[in-house]
């Protein structure tokens, strides 16, 4: 079943892509200045190129202002010229990078229900592979170079036989849109080069006769040795999947789950993505907005944790996952605080640097216990547990 720390990696998948959108944003706003700021080569009258290059420079002065403290420098009188156009670049600058920001964290939550389907498309996978053992056993005249036991075969696996019958399954994979007509080529290399060639489907095979627990056994190993495993489904699964590194577990999971229950059609039961997906989603989405929104501040608790630090020179990723980690932290006050900070801790040593783990792990020590003692933690019920 869908679990949290997959949910927070898709929140900071999102706010990492989108910080690399607001960074194209702001190249392109530049632009915008330097063509507000360009000698008008159709005019008549003298282009003083000196003085729009100082005005030029002050409105991309202007423009950093305005995306860091949205404000330009009380300090300086600038002119209005500047003054409009750094203000029109960064209205375009924000406009974009928030309807970007609101896109990729739809993108991430779309990948997340395709974890659905790709459960679904395995299971699919099996029947298609029974279908060509049925082919195969059927068949007349054998292969004289190479013969293969046909007592028993994948189509008789009474796994199978739920898989086929049921409704509820039949109607997903329609709804998923999976059809194998175009792809039976896979199929049939799979069935061939992968399940033929397995010592352990052909000794079963050799029996025609099998208990429900060595048909379960079965079954479950086509799944785990052959379709998670075997080099021609592996690549045609993460060929589909951009994220399957971190998709499979949980797709695994379900599918091991599901077809535990195959044993009889009375039984069997698709195991759940989620619980509630609403609130799945409802997660991610507050997450990233509680990001976007307190980033500034954020920047402010940590630059005054890391004083001997830059947030410049600390890698983009590290910098998301704490501001991910302070959300969590500040705004969920039904998390643990160890909870939070051991779930960005791992997502810090798969996703960054071999030691952002350790660095991670202690600015969210130390900064949780400051901010708890100046009451901006504040945990209740479920978050009050001390995981220790």
């Amino acid at each position: 079943m869908l679990n949290r720390r997959l949910l927070r990696t898709k929140a900071v998948q999102a706010l990492y892509a989108r910080q690399l959108t607001a960074d194209a944003n702001r190249l392109l706003a530049l632009d915008q200045i330097e063509e507000a700021f360009a000698p008008d080569l159709n005019s008549m009258e003298f282009q003083d190129k000196k003085k729009l290059s100082g005005m030029k420079r002050l409105a991309n002065m202007t423009l950093d202002e305005l995306i860091k403290n949205g404000k330009p420098n009380d300090d300086e009188e600038l002119p209005a010229r500047v003054l409009n156009v750094a203000r029109s670049a960064f209205e375009a600058y924000s406009r974009q990078t928030n309807t970007d920001g609101e896109k990729l964290v739809r993108r991430v939550l779309n990948e997340t229900e395709t974890i659905y389907v790709d459960f679904i498309r395995i299971l699919s996978m099996l029947i298609e592979l029974a279908h060509q053992a049925k082919i195969d056993r059927e068949r007349r005249y054998e292969d004289p170079e190479a013969p293969f036991p046909k007592d028993s075969g994948l189509d008789t696996n009474r796994v199978i036989k739920v898989l086929q019958g049921d409704k509820a399954l039949e109607e997903e994979i329609i709804r998923s849109g999976i059809n194998w007509s175009d792809e039976m080529n896979l199929i049939r290399k799979i069935y061939r080069e992968a399940l033929r060639k397995d010592e352990t489907y052909e000794t079963y095979c050799k029996s025609a006769a099998h208990t429900p627990e060595e048909d379960q056994e079965m079954i479950q190993h086509v799944l785990r040795q052959i379709i998670l495993k075997h080099e021609i489904s592996l690549d045609y699964l993460e060929q589909r999947d951009l994220y399957w590194a971190d998709h499979a577990e949980l797709i695994r999971s379900l599918a091991i789950k599901t077809l535990r229950t195959a044993d009889d059609a009375h039984t069997f039961q698709l195991a759940p993505l989620t619980k509630d997906w609403e609130e799945d989603r409802a997660f991610v989405e507050e997450l990233c907005k509680i990001v976007i929104r307190e980033s500034d501040q954020y920047d402010v608790y940590l630059e005054d944790q890391l004083k001997n630090w830059e947030l410049e020179r600390i890698a983009l990723v590290d910098l998301i996952i704490l501001k991910t980690a302070l959300a969590e932290l500040i705004h969920f006050p039904g998390i643990p605080v160890k909870v939070t900070i051991n779930e960005f801790i791992e997502i810090a040593k798969r996703y960054s640097t071999p030691k952002s783990g350790k660095f991670v792990n202690g600015v969210l020590d130390v900064l949780s216990v400051k901010l708890a003692k100046e009451g901006v933690i504040r945990k209740s019920g479920r978050g009050l547990i001390d995981n220790k």
